[in-house]
């Protein structure tokens, strides 16, 4: 066995020797190292020095060549310049986020005002004049202005009444189209009308317009009334003849003892200037009284929630106006409960001269009993303007009001097969005598709702009476306030919807068994050219 390898141990002075020589290596390795990287140090702090000054002048260099870009740069927009971005996603791209109307006051405006705030994005203005106003509607086409609307730089807007809708819904104008029409296409008018008269006071055939009528009345007047009559042709200096036409006389329900006749006003409405005339004289009295100025009394009545009349007022109106129509009264009018009757129909035009027909509506009746002999406008007259302020007013039935359901279970014939059927047709032939005349301009963005009145007689016969601009929307009956929220409703969603699209439709408005969503004017076509 080896023995271990035995180390000797270094003496104290061998130690001092040792740490002496080890310490003079440090020294000389550390003194070299530290020389070493001094020069080290110095180097890069003269290098970052350069290069601090070149980016210093890199960066001057640099700051005035911006300034000259910034200068020749269109400035930047503030964030409040720029325009707010539709979020529609169902609705297509329009040029504007919000739509704009004005409203009229009258004949239940708030309804309109309530169907519109309902929609999206519609702001009331109360400046007619505003340029931004996108839907007008109001009771007349007062301030309208047909030649301005819808310029390139102007906003897309929409008008309630046509430029001249008058053609249709003035008496006068109506009668002289619709002969014309009938004239020219080999039809008998009075399959439409009654028979009809037109008198302009300013019109050199005065005289002999005026001679018709007479020569038609002395025709069909009663045997027991004529001696009266031709003393007052007499002292007028009126003669007679007989009427070349005498087609009227196949319709026995417009003649009967009194030989009854309507004075109308051309440009009137709800009943205004009307008179029943029972007499030549008569017929010239109030003619001569217009041409002066006739001086009418308005009844205007309030009641309470029990139907109860609690107020009063009568206005005087001063009416001047130099066209009148004369029509014949229908004697032999089928009757409810002994009481006359009328029909109000709803056609809804479109710019593009679509015709609709509304296919609900109302019965009107009047108040008193009807009878011949009687003068009185509650007899004869049933505009709801007038029954309304008759004490006794819808006592019978709510309003003086039937729907054309409660019609349908009233007459003995079909009322919407056989009676709307035909009143269908003469509505669409109403409007087939104004097409080259109601949009002649060919306006866009028009439509107009008329109220279109029917008589019925005894043989269940439907005769035209009048088309009325503006009709009533005044809420007299549980049957009228849905009506005509639903109706207006349906009508602004195949008008105004089509050009300011909604996101989602408004169907709110419940009216008898029809579903919510479903539109209820009926399409009859186009205006044949």
């Amino acid at each position: 066995m080896n023995s271990p390898k035995k180390y000797a141990l270094p003496t104290l002075n061998n130690l001092k020797i040792i740490q002496s020589s080890y310490g003079q290596r440090i020294s000389k390795c550390t003194h070299q190292t530290i020389k070493k990287d001094t020069k080290k140090i110095i180097d890069t702090k003269l290098l970052s020095q350069t290069q601090i000054e070149q980016a210093k002048q890199r960066f001057i260099a640099n700051q005035e060549k911006q300034k000259q870009m910034q200068k020749s740069l269109p400035p930047i927009l503030k964030r409040k310049e720029f325009h707010q971005r539709s979020v529609s996603v169902s609705a297509p791209k329009t040029q504007y986020s919000k739509y704009f109307y004005f409203i009229g006051e009258g004949n239940n405006h708030q309804l309109i005002k309530k169907l519109l705030d309902e929609r999206q994005n519609w702001v009331q203005v109360k400046d007619p004049k505003s340029k931004k106003i996108n839907f007008k509607w109001q009771e007349t086409e007062k301030g309208y202005e047909y030649q301005t609307i819808n310029q390139k730089e102007q906003p897309i807007q929409m008008l309630n009444h046509f430029e001249f809708h008058s053609e249709i819904s003035d008496k006068f104008k109506l009668a002289v189209n619709f002969k014309a029409y009938c004239d020219k296409n080999r039809l008998n008018i009075y399959d439409y009308i009654p028979t009809t008269f037109v008198i302009e006071c300013t019109n050199e055939n005065l005289k002999s317009e005026l001679f018709q009528f007479i020569s038609f009345y002395r025709q069909n007047c009663p045997q027991h009334k004529l001696p009266e009559l031709d003393k007052t042709i007499k002292q007028y200096f009126f003669s007679y003849t007989t009427l070349y036409d005498n087609k009227v006389n196949h319709y026995p329900t417009l003649f009967g003892n009194e030989n009854l006749w309507i004075f109308k006003p051309s440009n009137m409405n709800q009943g205004r200037g009307i008179h029943v005339v029972r007499s030549l004289q008569e017929v010239l009295d109030i003619q001569s009284k217009y041409q002066g100025g006739y001086k009418e009394k308005l009844l205007e009545v309030k009641r309470n929630e029990q139907n109860e009349i609690i107020n009063k007022v009568v206005y005087l109106n001063t009416l001047v106006t130099e066209q009148f129509v004369i029509q014949k009264y229908i004697e032999k009018p089928l009757l409810i409960n002994d009481r006359k009757f009328d029909i109000r129909a709803y056609i809804l035009l479109t710019s593009n001269l679509q015709i609709y027909f509304y296919r609900e509506g109302q019965l009107r009746l009047a108040t008193e009993k009807f009878d011949t002999k009687v003068q009185s406008n509650y007899v004869h007259l049933t505009n709801n303007a007038i029954q309304y302020t008759h004490p006794e007013y819808g006592k019978s039935e709510e309003g003086n009001q039937y729907s054309f359901d409660q019609a349908q279970n009233i007459f003995k014939k079909d009322f919407r097969k056989d009676i709307l059927g035909k009143i269908k047709t003469i509505s669409y032939t109403a409007f087939q005598t104004v097409k080259h005349k109601i949009n002649k301009q060919k306006r866009k963005n028009c439509f107009e709702i008329f109220g279109m009145d029917f008589i019925i007689d005894e043989q269940y016969t439907p005769w035209l009476i009048e088309v009325n601009t503006n009709p009533s929307l005044e809420v007299t009956s549980k049957l009228l306030d849905q009506l005509f929220a639903r109706m207006v409703n349906d009508a602004f969603r195949i008008t105004i919807d089509l050009v300011f699209p909604q996101t989602e439709p408004n169907c709110n408005y419940p009216l008898m068994n029809y579903k919510d969503d479903e539109n209820l004017w009926d399409s009859m076509g186009y205006l044949q050219s």
